[in-house]
């Protein structure tokens, strides 16, 4: 059993080569679209097993998250994970299992939640036509926006010219800065507003929405995070995976259908039973796609969606997405003797 903890993790991540990160991001979407594929004819093998996760509500108002996922042929797994009452990241690990039962890995969970979620909202991200000196706008100032960051950096940071981050406090702001500070030497610039500064206005709020090519919603906001008029009038890429629970809402329900009333997903049954803005908009099956979908129609093929108008991704999360990516970075661990071996467990 190979134990990687997050100190032999974010090397690894933060050091991924483009090449590195599309091969991650093309192992999640075949998965992806294995899980699709399933689920659209009757008839096909039952090689994925997603249930739906379960969770646990303490008394002091800490939630974990049961998230046990199995492509059967190769791995089974299980991602325990807790939301602390008090705010904060989530902590946990991802076991991964081979399909007789041996424990082949234990992982923090952590980093590798942010970043997953990140590679998801990638997968729509690179079939976007984005333009040239693109604008980016990233809402909150968590892993999950530090992550999409990155992603989006490497796997498109040569379109890229502004990045502008909108948090709800300034404080938040610093620390992601210094986060970022060593990824961003030769990049875009980058803005930082906090609502709690005397700078931001809501007309200010409307002009960075409107420029924006590419919107990254990272907050479990419970109200809007900015009105459907603030929406420009070029095509934009909006990624919403910061709202889990019913209650949530990252954006208002013209946003949500202002992709011509068609919305992107990991999973169907996910999104309609968790997602605030699909469960308030009173969304029906017919107008998701599953990105895996995608996949299985169409390969890896780039720019599946033209140019025409919005492109809307929502994103709660499956276990298989951890499981995927979890064995992905086990096997570059190894590569580079990265981790703790305990044999004999």
């Amino acid at each position: 059993m190979l134990v990687l903890r997050e100190s032999d993790i974010a090397p690894i991540l933060k050091g991924l080569t483009r090449d590195q990160c599309h091969r991650l991001l093309v192992a999640l979407w075949q998965a992806l679209a294995r899980y699709s594929t399933q689920n659209m004819s009757q008839r096909a093998e039952k090689l994925i097993h997603q249930p739906m996760r379960e969770q646990i509500v303490t008394s002091k108002n800490n939630i974990t998250l049961f998230m046990p996922a199995s492509d059967t042929k190769t791995s089974t797994g299980s991602k325990i994970v807790t939301l602390p009452g008090h705010g904060g990241p989530p902590k946990g690990a991802i076991n991964i299992f081979s399909p007789e039962g041996d424990l082949e890995g234990l992982l923090n969970a952590e980093l590798i939640t942010a970043f997953r979620t990140a590679l998801a909202s990638m997968i729509p991200f690179q079939q976007f036509s984005l333009p040239d000196r693109a604008n980016v706008l990233v809402f909150g100032a968590g892993k999950q926006a530090e992550w999409h960051i990155r992603l989006a950096l490497l796997l498109a940071g040569e379109k890229i010219t502004k990045i502008t981050v909108v948090n709800r406090g300034t404080k938040g702001l610093e620390k992601l800065k210094s986060d970022l500070d060593a990824a961003l030497l030769e990049g875009p610039v980058v803005d930082y507003l906090g609502r709690d500064s005397s700078a931001f206005t809501t007309e200010i709020l409307a002009t960075i929405v409107a420029q924006a090519d590419c919107v990254f919603c990272c907050t479990p906001s419970t109200e809007p995070l900015f009105p459907s008029s603030c929406l420009g009038d070029k095509p934009q890429f909006i990624s919403l995976i910061g709202s889990y629970k019913p209650h949530m809402q990252e954006v208002d329900s013209t946003t949500l259908l202002s992709g011509d009333n068609t919305i992107f997903v990991d999973s169907k049954d996910a999104c309609l039973h968790e997602a605030g803005e699909i469960i308030k908009a009173r969304v029906s099956e017919t107008q998701l796609v599953e990105i895996g979908e995608l996949f299985a129609r169409h390969g890896s093929s780039s720019k599946l969606f033209g140019s025409g108008g919005n492109v809307v991704f929502k994103c709660v999360g499956m276990g298989i997405m951890d499981l995927v990516i979890g064995r992905e970075l086990l096997s570059l661990a190894k590569e580079t003797q990265a981790g703790v071996m305990i044999n004999d467990f």
